[in-house]
């Protein structure tokens, strides 16, 4: 499965800023309630249409999921995932992932694998031409 990165431009288009991360209590507990959800095997997905004209993610991974290492390694995959593959999420969309407690994730390849076709099938159903149905 081969994945279009946004590798050789400037690093600040690449990056992941503040703004781009969902920090608020209020904010998660929005897109839970109002946004729509899809499941993985370690992962589930909830995203929100937002009207700030670029996406913002948010990852919780509680106690549950292992100690302190496992759990921030995950963290950091999926900010990386996020980071190196803005193209292939819906624009401005809020997106809160949870990691599950039987995650098996150990690279970046296992969270794309997981990942990239769920956030294909997120883009189809937020397209104006499928909201119309």
């Amino acid at each position: 499965m081969a994945i279009t990165r946004l590798r050789g431009q400037g690093w600040q288009e690449n990056s992941f800023k503040r703004e781009e991360r969902l920090l608020r209590k209020k904010d998660f507990l929005k897109i839970r309630k109002k946004g729509i959800r899809l499941l993985t095997g370690s992962f589930i997905i909830f995203a929100h249409q937002s009207d700030l004209g670029f996406n913002r993610l948010g990852i919780a991974a509680s106690t549950r999921v292992g100690n302190s290492v496992k759990r921030n390694r995950i963290k950091r995959l999926l900010r990386e995932f996020f980071r190196l593959n803005k193209n292939i999420f819906p624009e401005s969309t809020d997106i809160f992932i949870s990691v599950k407690k039987e995650a098996r994730v150990e690279k970046l390849s296992d969270v794309e694998f997981e990942l990239t076709p769920v956030m294909k099938k997120l883009c189809l159903r937020q397209t104006p031409a499928a909201k119309k149905q």
